[in-house]
């Protein structure tokens, strides 16, 4: 199952070790969104976790209960 991180989200990452864009990243799930980042001109790394939403819970409807009728 995909998920797409929303586009507010996405925006232009620096690094806040020398100040470059050129960030590079990655996403990993594990118990949520794991956003993996590396500075390549200086090398720093660092992580940040995203929750995915919870999944809406699905209910089976009850049965119906159908009358059958004797015929005389």
């Amino acid at each position: 199952m995909g998920y797409a991180i929303p586009s507010a989200e996405r925006t232009v990452i620096r690094c806040l070790v020398c100040g470059s864009s050129e960030v590079r990243t990655d996403e990993v799930i594990d118990r949520g969104l794991v956003l993996l980042s590396e500075c390549p001109r200086c090398d720093h790394r660092w992580t940040a976790r995203v929750p995915l939403p919870v999944p809406a819970v699905v209910r089976p409807a009850p049965r119906s209960v159908r009358e059958v009728s004797r015929a005389a």
